[in-house]
Parts: structure tokens; sequence; C-alpha cells
């Protein structure tokens, strides 16, 4: 036991000295990746947790009003193109444009992808976007809100974001608009 005890300090010894004298510049730029992916996942738990808050509240609105069931969703009018920029960008509000947006499965929900370009006068640490899926009966299937990080005043860069629970074979068409 003594000598098993022995051999495990040791082994922690060689392993966390090497890691104390090392470059703290690996670790900290390491530990400062880690923390800006957590402030990812959190934004976008608290923009679900948002929109649940939205769809309960609505909900109790219509249960205590003496509805029976949920109210009917108006189909909004359909989507015109706004001004564009050099590029091909398409205008969705707040200075923001996107363009080459697609949609990609990713087991049960929906990965998509595109570029967006910040032509607002505001540096975004996390821009707030609305995004709505339509099927190919014109009918609402979803909608959701996401946030992209950094997105600084005059930039251009690809994004990323998941749809949860929704087959991408549903997707036929997409309004997505700059949050306030």
């Amino acid at each position: 036991m003594k000598r098993a005890t022995r051999k495990f300090l040791v082994c922690l010894v060689v392993v966390i000295i090497p890691m104390i004298l090392a470059e703290s510049s690996l670790f900290a730029q390491d530990v400062s990746n880690k923390l800006n992916m957590l402030e990812i996942v959190i934004s976008n738990l608290i923009a679900r947790v948002e929109a649940l808050e939205k769809r309960v509240n609505t909900l109790e609105k219509n249960l205590s009003a003496g509805v029976s069931k949920a109210p009917k969703r108006e189909m909004p009018a359909k989507e015109t193109a706004g001004p564009s920029f050099a590029g091909g960008f398409e205008d969705i509000g707040n200075g923001f444009f996107l363009k080459n947006v697609r949609f990609n499965p990713f087991g049960d929900n929906v990965l998509f992808a595109g570029e967006i370009a910040n032509r607002s006068e505001k540096n975004y640490r996390f821009a707030k976007f609305k995004i709505e899926i339509y099927d190919d009966r014109n009918l609402l299937v979803k909608t959701e809100e996401f946030t992209i990080p950094d997105s600084p005043k005059d930039s251009v860069k690809p994004f990323e974001a998941m749809l949860f629970g929704i087959d991408a074979d549903l997707v036929s068409r997409y309004v997505i608009r700059a949050a306030d």
C-alpha cells in the first residue's frame, strides 16, 4: 500500500509540475477558448428559455381566458428581399445582411449555416436573431431565436446555428430577422 501511494504521488508530481511550469499562455488560451464556448452555449440556452417563457405566457393567457385550444397562427406575408449591398447579401434588419444560408441534417436537428455581414454602427458580442421555418405548404413549422457571437461592425464572417427537433426536409422557406 505504501509503495502504491508513493508511486501515485510520484506520477502526480511528474504530471502536475510540468503543467505548472509550462508556459502559462497555452493554458490561459485554452481556458479562454473554453470560457468563450461556455458564453455561447449559455447565451443560446438563455434565448431558448426566453422563447419558452413567451410560449408558456401565451398559453396561460389563453387558458385563463377560457380558450380551449391554442390560437391559430396567422401566415406572415411572403417576404421580399430587402436592399442588399455588393455580393448578393440580403438585408435582415438592424444593419445585418445574410447570404449562402443552407440547412444540413444533424441527427434529429438541423444545422444551418451561412455568411453574415454587420454593416451597423455597433460591435456586437452576441447578436440576436429570429428564424421562422416554413414547409412546402407555406405553413409555419418553427420559430426560434439564436445568437451569433463576435460580430464587429463592418465585418463579414461565416456562422452556424442549430435548430432543435426539426427535420431538414421540412425546410422549404425561411425568414431570418435581426431581433430587437
